[in-house]
């Protein structure tokens, strides 16, 4: 290892100290005391990322900042960025869908330390690097294996709660790279889109929708079961979201639309009833007291 080498090694090198102990840096640490030069770069790197580490531990970011990011990619009056085809659209929307067990990440990396093979030269900065890549990759193998082989095949037979549909919603939602599969202001050419895909539709909406512009709509694919998704550019609630399902694929208390059950959930507002065959969600980025007059 020469010097520049080593000098790359260390630049991964924590300012705690935590690393010192690393067989990783060890080669690298063991130049940077022999070389004056290494080594007085070596304890400007450190002293600097020690000053970093602590302006930014002092940083107090608010609760909401994730989800006020989200909203401002995705949810501007239906400004959403888009996917370079509809392809990337369809496995996009897909991944965003999954909620993958909460046990999977750590299960990914005790495999990954049972088999990590060591190298004569590895460094610390790759391997932690590749760690969260790995479990990714893993969670999308697991979802191009399992995923059904055409977008008509139901992949499992169980129905899906209804809190994972408006949470899956959610998260396809949120996702920075979510887009509408179809754009129209007349949503009855929307509704016309669903069924030619033989997607669930809306037979009626509720009367505070039913003159007003519409955005787009999209097909949801949340845990293999398939539902419709219609946006609509209200005046006074802004962005308001139509999801529909077959009844048969969710579980949960629905009641009928003349008496919509309501709920807040952090900034989304919610309502949702069964009409027919399918249910509804209508979800918006506001407050209860606003999707009510829809009604």
């Amino acid at each position: 290892m020469d010097k520049e080498q080593a000098r790359f090694v260390l630049q991964s090198f924590r300012p705690d100290g935590a690393d010192a102990g690393d067989p990783d840096f060890a080669e690298a640490l063991k130049l940077a005391l022999e070389n004056r030069e290494l080594g007085e770069w070596l304890a400007s790197e450190r002293a600097f990322d020690a000053h970093f580490a602590v302006a930014l531990g002092s940083v107090d970011l608010p609760g909401h900042l994730q989800e006020d990011i989200f909203a401002c990619l995705a949810g501007e009056r239906g400004d959403f960025p888009q996917a370079e085809d509809m392809n990337d659209s369809a496995w996009i929307g897909a991944l965003a869908s999954l909620q993958p067990p909460a046990f999977l990440r750590d299960q990914v990396i005790a495999a990954m330390e049972r088999t990590e093979t060591r190298e004569v030269v590895r460094v610390s900065f790759f391997r932690r690097a590749a760690i969260p890549l790995a479990a990714a990759a893993g969670i999308a193998l697991a979802f191009f294996i399992t995923r059904p082989a055409s977008p008509t095949t139901v992949a499992t037979s169980s129905s899906v709660p209804i809190e994972a549909v408006q949470a899956g919603f959610i998260r396809t939602f949120e996702s920075p790279l979510f887009n509408l599969d179809e754009k129209r202001e007349d949503h009855r050419l929307l509704v016309q889109n669903l069924q030619e895909r033989q997607l669930p539709c809306p037979c009626c909406l509720p009367p505070g929708l039913e003159n007003v512009k519409g955005i787009g709509c999209r097909e949801l694919v949340i845990d293999g079961k398939r539902g419709s998704l219609i946006c609509f550019d209200e005046r006074e609630t802004g962005v308001v979201h139509v999801v529909i399902f077959r009844r048969e694929d969710v579980s949960g208390e629905f009641p009928d639309k003349a008496r919509p059950a309501f709920s807040q959930s952090g900034h989304w507002a919610t309502a949702r009833w069964q009409e027919g065959e399918n249910v509804f969600l209508l979800m918006s980025h506001t407050e209860v007291g606003k999707l009510t007059a829809l009604f």
